[in-house]
């Protein structure tokens, strides 16, 4: 008997806790099923250890916030039951929760929206920034031009993207609407180009137009592109162009002041004495700076066409070098007129062709500009007998004398003036010397601001009773 007892209750005991074990699971089910529905409440369900009167230890759940649902164990049956918590409360903590839940979601939009606006605003000055055009932003060469020489003429290997330039495609419309319809009395002068017009856009600006009337020609796109994205305040900008069939044209900015040689001699290429040494030392300056850009590009980009007549002043006598970066159409055009044209003496006596320009043959077309610049002469004017005594000429013949530098100086110019005359005549003939000792853009622009440092004190002092002189280094920062 005692030997059955002994078997028969471990299996009581095994019996009773499995009883036991399914009416917790029992319950647990039930209380998890119930709780299903006040999840969206935010509770939580975590385990306590509940003792029994079995030297055993079961967990039992409870949760974790008051409201909701509550479970406990009856203390008879040792059963868990479920005691469901009063409606109101359960419904003022969820319009709590609602509202917090509004408020963030109101927040996190304005927070958006002003994410938003603050990105727009930076693309727009962005933007805007690309589209300014300052020396600062454009002494450096363009990065995003890649030229190459093929038949020793300049190339666009990549064209600029979209964004790097700033020349619009107009229409004859607008051209013709500008013009007046290319009236005769808008005519303002003729360069190799063809003929220059004043017009009058839609925006009200004033821009100067060159026509040429000839066959289209599938260098004229690349080479617009090309100068589009050359920017610097001593170059004349291109505004935009237009082409068809039978003409292109090309619309630059208008420079009310017109080009240096009005301000130097008369329609007999004989000096006026409108400009005195400061002003012409400072359109040396900034046509030196102008050239030395284009010379700083990778590769360099040569003007093959500089003079006089291509130097432009603004409102405030600041220069600018027009005529650049069209040197393939442009030899088109010289090729065609080449039989009627007379000795350039702008043009580098050693070049065998126009095709083997060089940076040194913009150098000498600069000693010439120079010359023009100092004389107040046009390099071959009416009075001369023939070519062989143009300025040029004369220049290096009386450069052997050690008085003949002063009759290359302009007379209108003052005693106090001469000076500084003399250095820059000296510069002049280093530049239409032999090609190997000729100077670069960059050397030239060295000197002629050592040459304004040195004769600024000499226009404060005659300029104190009329106010502060600008000097040369503001003029071109």
């Amino acid at each position: 008997m005692r030997l059955l007892w002994g078997i028969k209750l471990p299996l009581l005991i095994f019996i009773q806790l499995l009883c036991l074990s399914k009416l917790y699971a029992e319950a647990l089910f039930t209380l998890k099923g119930s709780l299903s529905r006040s999840q969206q409440l935010g509770c939580s369900i975590v385990k306590y250890p509940c003792r029994m009167q079995w030297p055993c230890r079961l967990n039992c759940y409870k949760l974790k916030d008051p409201g909701g649902i509550a479970a406990k164990v009856d203390g008879n049956n040792d059963i868990p039951t479920l005691t469901p918590v009063q409606e109101a409360q359960v419904n003022r903590q969820g319009e709590r929760r609602a509202a917090a839940a509004t408020v963030g979601g109101v927040a996190a939009a304005l927070l958006v929206i002003i994410i938003v606006v603050i990105v727009y605003i930076c693309l727009m000055r962005l933007k805007r920034m690309m589209r300014q055009t300052s020396e600062s932003a454009s002494s450096m060469p363009s990065p995003t031009v890649e030229m190459g020489r093929s038949n020793n003429s300049l190339q666009v290997n990549e064209l600029c993207p979209y964004y790097a330039h700033n020349a619009r495609q107009l229409t004859i419309l607008e051209l013709e609407q500008a013009t007046r319809c290319f009236n005769q009395s808008n005519i303002v002068g003729e360069d190799r180009f063809g003929l220059v017009y004043q017009g009058l856009l839609q925006d009200g600006s004033i821009v100067a137009i060159k026509r040429r009337i000839s066959s289209l020609t599938t260098n004229f796109i690349r080479e617009v592109r090309k100068i589009s994205c050359i920017h610097h305040m001593n170059l004349v900008k291109l505004i935009g162009y237009y082409e068809d069939g039978y003409q292109q044209l090309l619309v630059y900015e208008h420079l009310p002041n017109g080009h240096v040689g009005n301000h130097l001699y008369d329609s007999e290429g004989l000096p006026i004495g409108k400009l005195d040494l400061w002003r012409r030392l400072s359109i040396a300056l900034g046509a030196s700076k102008g050239l030395e850009h284009l010379h700083s590009l990778d590769p360099p980009l040569v003007h093959t066409n500089f003079r006089t007549r291509n130097v432009f002043l603004d409102g405030s006598y600041t220069a600018k070098v027009s005529d650049y970066g069209f040197g393939t159409l442009q030899r088109e055009v010289d090729q065609a007129a080449a039989s009627s044209s007379c000795i350039d003496c702008f043009l580098d006596p050693e070049l065998s062709s126009p095709e083997n320009y060089t940076q040194q043959s913009d150098v000498y077309s600069f000693g010439v500009f120079l010359l023009e610049l100092i004389s107040g002469c046009e390099v071959y004017n009416r009075n001369m007998s023939t070519l062989e005594e143009n300025l040029v000429f004369q220049a290096k013949a009386k450069a052997k004398d050690s008085d003949g530098l002063e009759k290359l100086i302009d007379v209108t110019l003052g005693e106090h003036e001469k000076h500084g005359a003399r250095r820059m005549v000296r510069l002049a003939l280093l530049c239409i010397s032999k090609s190997y000792r000729r100077p670069s853009m960059g050397q030239i622009v060295e000197e002629l601001e050592r040459i304004q440092r040195e004769i600024a004190p000499l226009y404060s002092q005659v300029n104190e009773d009329i106010g502060v002189v600008t000097l040369g280094s503001e003029l071109f920062q």
